[in-house]
């Protein structure tokens, strides 16, 4: 479906083609359009030109608001994924002088019944949103296009069009067949089943990780652990940093200042930065109840979005803290989130 998305791009980035395709018809009030072939139906916005293209019947929404809504459909690939079929997009039109300058974020999400996947860009003069979904039978590219300072504004405008969107019955039910063969039950694998434990005093903590991840140390105060090269686990990664502000004078200011200084890597080495969830937590593990500060942040590095899950705690004496930290591209934040969670709940801080 490669050339076919690329295509989608074109046919909804040139604007003047758009303007000048005949064959369109305007909304009064809002209502229902039927794909010819397809026969998935959505809301069409009032006042909008509703347009079909090529033999396909791709659908171009056109509004005098200043907005265009594409819709395309194609039979379903299903050796690309859904983050392959945006990939594949990027692979052309994102970049240094191309039609997309940056990503700014992206996620799962749902389209009518179906697995979907959200990605916003920007690029000169222009913002898109591209929602790509997957039926049974058929995968959908929806875009959204407008100004940067008219964006917010209009999008709520195609949140209401994907909320519209019901693809064809054969899209979204099971086709009969024989039912599969019972398994039995078992309960569920842990996230750190047959876990492997990490403990080296000169780093004052221990920890349990995945037996088949790798333990690395790419420097003297920190040690990681990520899957193996070659799985989506490597692109997981949880470390844990000691550091030692010089200027601080008590386990207070050291925290503050290790906080303050993570702020600043960010801001000096990635763009689209934004924090979530930032706030006290309590630290308790073995017998040590311990004050420390979390938050998420999320930030783009090297044209990809990452997200990262940070705790910083100071030992009981002295001016050394731990910085613990579960970092990885926003589309697998989640998927290994568990495996983080579970491993942040063996690490244990150990005082001689």
């Amino acid at each position: 479906m490669g050339r076919a998305l690329a295509g989608l791009v074109a046919a909804a980035l040139v604007h003047s083609a758009i303007a000048g395709a005949a064959g369109g018809k305007a909304a009064g009030d809002a209502e229902t359009y039927v794909h010819p072939l397809k026969k998935f139906t959505l809301r069409v916005p009032v006042g909008a030109r509703v347009i079909e293209r090529g033999t396909k019947f791709d659908v171009v929404i056109q509004s005098p608001s200043g907005y265009v809504i594409n819709v395309q459909s194609g039979a379903v690939n299903a050796d690309v994924s859904l983050m392959g079929m945006t990939a594949r997009l990027e692979a052309t039109y994102l970049g240094d002088g191309k039609r997309w300058s940056r990503r700014l974020e992206e996620g799962s999400t749902t389209v009518g019944g179906l697995s979907a996947r959200a990605v916003l860009y920007e690029g000169p003069g222009m913002r898109t949103r591209v929602v790509v979904a997957r039926g049974r039978e058929t995968d959908f590219v929806f875009m959204f296009i407008a100004p940067p300072g008219a964006f917010d504004g209009l999008v709520a405008v195609f949140d209401r069009v994907l909320a519209s969107f019901r693809p064809a019955a054969a899209e979204v039910a099971v086709r009969p067949g024989p039912p599969p063969p019972a398994a039995p039950a078992r309960p569920p694998v842990a996230p750190l089943a047959a876990a492997r434990h990490f403990a080296d005093p000169e780093f004052g903590f221990s920890i349990d990780y995945p037996r088949q991840w790798i333990v690395a140390r790419p420097s003297a105060h920190t040690v990681t652990f990520s899957g193996r090269q070659g799985t989506e686990a490597f692109y997981a990664v949880v470390s844990i940093q000691n550091v030692e502000p010089p200027s601080a004078r008590d386990s207070r200011q050291a925290a503050a200042a290790v906080v303050s200084d993570l702020k600043s890597q960010w801001a000096a080495g990635a763009t689209d930065v934004g924090y979530f969830n930032e706030g006290p937590i309590t630290y308790e593990n073995n017998g040590l109840r311990l004050h420390g500060h979390q938050f998420l942040v999320a930030y783009t590095q090297g044209g990809q979005r990452f997200k990262q899950w940070t705790v910083v705690v100071s030992r009981p004496a002295g001016t050394v803290v731990h910085v613990w930290s579960y970092t990885a591209p926003d589309g697998l934040f989640r998927v290994f989130q568990p495996v983080a969670e579970a491993m942040r709940k063996t690490w244990a801080i150990h005082v001689r």
